[in-house]
């Protein structure tokens, strides 16, 4: 519930002609997620991505395959295909992938040429004034023409009367050419330049300028037609082909990731090694069914070497490996010697099988020991897979390949962590979303999906609080639910939080009585029929009405819990529906209070989960002093300003209790900060008192919550005061004036209305996300995972690959 998928180490090992054969059943049973090998030794490396005919077309209709897919959005709303049927699609639907691109490629060259036609239009259309031929003014031998354009051309027959004769100028609005002969071209261009001429590019062609650019006009609509009617038929061909062109594309995307995993592997000349993970739950079904395949399989329940735990949790067959072979493996790479050279060699009598005696004479003459019978019997024993007492050559170079593939443990090295799967229930699932906004947790940390679930539409009600937006949200929700791309499970989840957010918006709009704006409880006047100051009341429905008559006498808060959270007095208790939020002395005071109240329960919390976090690493004294100081000043710090704010006590007035936590939590803060976060005294000692204020910053944000909703209901206020108030006059008043003024005031009502909506959708997620992301969860969170990636994908479009 608060924990991710729980990861087991993964060892497989075999040799090299079953490496397609094990990564084919690795992305069957999509659980398995590969870790890439890194660590690079002489004799072993990398493996490279499987080259076949098979692997050739794969890979050439994938390309083909995304270039449609990037370019359509097509959706799969019919369910997922038979595997069978996918893989049959490589050679059937290869000629309809075709015809999809050739659409694109029509679509693309059309816009092409429109894109080059325009350009050319426009240069035809600033020389059509001219009326003269194309062919003249691209200049003859012995002549040159310039063409230029310029906003001075009325001047232009002043500018060149120096050269007389000696030129042939034509002008027209906006655009001037001129003829010269060559000696006569640096006149004429200081003449232009005169003039801040620009050049024009002559286009191609024969005859008048503007027949030209009608032919031109002519043939963009041509191509405008084809554009047109190739992306009718591009359409049509989505329609028909969707389903197929993404399950197609899901299958040839597992299977070039079967194809190319080998560059994940370690590989040697005769044998490879696979490092990955699998969920702790599956590790008996992986290791079961590779184990019909690979020679070695081994699946070890992972242990953080962080926590200090033992070793029980080891399965028994975790990977180790004699002291013999590691020193093997050390010599030959010392020698630089294959395995296969130094099996040959050991080979004594040439039947391609070691027994026990070639192969304790080939560590003794190695210098790595002189092993005994009853010694090298179960070493033998331990390398010989097939069970046939002897050792060939795939058996020993698979030994050797685990050894050298196992990363060498020291104080430089770290393990790597295993991948993160989220583990959480159909309702929490969606929520997901926005943890993985700032990353996967770190394994083996608290993960907050379930919680957040619970706070953040809480949050985000609260902020909002307007029922009439509430139910527009759930109807946003739905009919977005309703499109064709809703079946994507991204597009699902994010439907759900959309519509949580609703539903808490529509309470929290009850609680306040609030609806559009408009405040529903029916009182508008008090005791001596005054209206009520703060808000613009809606209309009086009789439902309501009683509805909130009721709340107002019976949901009120004891006075003994409303006077201890300062919400009210014995001669003014605090009701707590209708809870008139944005008028003061009808509730904005206790909104204040409950934002505060709900900051410091929030904040209490993140660093209750910090605390267990860090205890869980590195043991109960860092947990004390790391984040058992904060919450020490936490509540000291609260209690103090509680008392001062209510009265209680001035601010700096001795309160034993509180003094001490608050001032024993900034001492254990400078210790944390010295010993367990490695400031040093000096950095404690100067950081400490310095970070507690950050803790004030933090608390005193969640007053966003009353700030951002006050101003929400005085937006919506607007377009009650501009628009409906007035429409009502209008309305009242009667007649062509009244009328035409109602309908003005009705498109303001309606566009602050659709104003405050959006901002009350934008503005309330963002401050609620804040509040989780920096506020609660800096407290605890550690968002360095990694998410768990299987080999080949999770199906969605085909079935029968997992």
């Amino acid at each position: 519930m608060f924990a991710t998928t729980e990861m087991s180490r993964l060892t497989v090992a075999a040799p090299v002609g079953k490496l397609e054969a094990v990564l084919r059943k690795c992305a069957s049973l999509s659980c398995v997620h590969i870790e890439e090998y890194e660590h690079f030794q002489d004799g072993i490396g990398v493996g490279r991505a499987l080259s076949s005919e098979g692997a050739d077309k794969t890979s050439a209709m994938l390309t083909k395959v995304r270039a449609v897919t990037s370019a359509v959005q097509a959706i799969n709303t019919e369910g997922p295909v038979a595997a069978k049927d996918a893989a049959s699609m490589m050679e059937s639907f290869g000629p309809k992938v075709d015809d999809a691109l050739a659409y694109l490629e029509t679509i693309r060259e059309s816009e092409s040429s429109i894109s080059t036609l325009s350009d050319q239009l426009q240069v035809l259309e600033r020389l059509a004034p001219l009326d003269l031929p194309l062919e003249l003014m691209g200049g003859f031998d012995g002549l040159e023409v310039y063409v230029g354009e310029t906003p001075r051309a009325s001047k232009s027959k002043a500018v060149f009367s120096a050269l007389g004769t000696e030129i042939l100028l034509h002008s027209a609005p906006g655009v001037v050419a001129v003829a010269c002969q060559p000696q006569h071209a640096a006149e004429v261009q200081i003449c232009l330049a005169e003039l801040g001429a620009k050049a024009v590019q002559i286009p191609s062609g024969e005859g008048s300028p503007a027949k030209k650019a009608t032919a031109v006009r002519d043939e963009m609509a041509t191509l405008e037609n084809t554009i047109a009617s190739s992306r009718e038929a591009l359409a049509a061909w989505v329609d028909r082909n969707a389903r197929s062109l993404v399950a197609l594309e899901e299958f040839l995307t597992r299977e070039d990731a079967i194809y190319t995993a080998p560059t994940l592997v370690a590989v040697s000349d005769q044998a490879f090694a696979l490092d990955g993970w699998v969920p702790t739950s599956q590790g008996d079904m992986v290791k079961a069914e590779l184990g019909k395949i690979a020679s070695h399989v081994a699946v070890d329940a992972y242990v953080d070497p962080h926590h200090g735990h033992g070793h029980d949790d080891h399965h028994d067959d975790a990977p180790s490996h004699a002291k013999e072979l590691v020193m093997l493996s050390d010599y030959l790479l010392k020698t630089k010697q294959s395995v296969f050279q130094f099996f040959k060699a050991i080979d004594l009598d040439d039947s391609g099988k070691i027994d026990s005696y070639e192969f304790q004479q080939a560590l003794k003459s190695s210098n790595i020991g002189d092993l005994p019978p009853w010694d090298i019997g179960p070493l033998v024993q331990a390398l010989d897979l097939d069970g046939d007492g002897k050792i060939n050559l795939p058996e020993l170079d698979i030994a050797l390949t685990m050894v050298r593939a196992t990363p060498v443990q020291d104080e430089h090295h770290e393990e790597p962590a295993p991948p993160i799967e989220f583990d959480n229930g159909t309702a929490t699932q969606p929520f997901e979303l926005l943890v993985d906004l700032v990353g996967r947790p770190k394994y083996g940390t608290f993960e907050p999906s379930m919680l957040i679930m619970m706070t953040f539409p809480f949050m985000y009600g609260m902020i909002l609080g307007d029922w009439g937006y509430g139910v527009v949200l759930l109807a946003l929700s739905f009919w977005l639910g309703s499109k064709p791309f809703a079946v994507d499970p991204l597009a699902q989840k994010g439907m759900t939080v959309l519509r949580w957010m609703g539903v808490w918006c529509v309470i929290w709009g009850i609680i306040f009585a609030e609806g559009f704006g408009f405040v529903w409880d029916g009182s508008m006047y008090d005791t001596a029929g005054v209206l009520k100051d703060g808000y613009r009341w809606g209309p009086d429905i009789a439902i309501l009405t009683s509805f909130y008559d009721w709340a107002h006498d019976v949901l009120v808060m004891p006075e003994s819990l409303a006077v201890l959270l300062g919400l009210g007095d014995s001669g003014h208790p605090f009701v707590m529906m209708p809870f008139h939020r944005a008028s003061a002395g009808h509730g904005l005071e206790q909104y204040v209070s409950l934002a505060v109240y709900l900051g410091v329960f929030h904040i209490f919390v993140g660093l209750i989960i910090g605390f267990k976090n860090v205890n869980k690493a590195h043991g109960l004294d860092a947990a004390f002093f790391e984040k058992g100081s904060w919450l020490m000043i936490l509540i000291g710090g609260f209690m103090i300003c509680r008392n001062f704010i209510m009265g209680y006590n001035d601010l700096f007035e001795l309160q034993p209790l509180w003094n001490f936590l608050l001032i024993g939590g900034i001492l254990c803060l400078i210790v944390g900060l010295a010993i367990y976060e490695g400031f040093g005294w000096a950095g404690g000692i100067l950081m400490g008192p310095i970070e507690t204020f950050g803790l004030l910053a933090n608390t005193l944000s969640y007053l966003r919550i009353m700030a951002v909703g006050v101003a929400g209901v005085k937006i919506a206020e607007v377009s009650i005061i501009m628009g409906w108030e007035n429409i009502l006059v209008g309305l009242e008043n009667g007649g062509a004036s009244g009328y035409l003024t109602a309908a003005l005031c009705f498109v303001i009502f309606m566009f602050v209305q659709v104003f405050a909506l959006a901002l009350g959708i934008l503005s309330p997620t963002i401050h609620a996300a804040r509040l989780h992301f920096v506020e609660w969860m800096g407290k605890f969170y550690d968002g360095s995972g990694r998410a768990f990636a299987p080999l080949g994908g999770r199906s969605l479009h085909v079935e029968g690959q997992s």
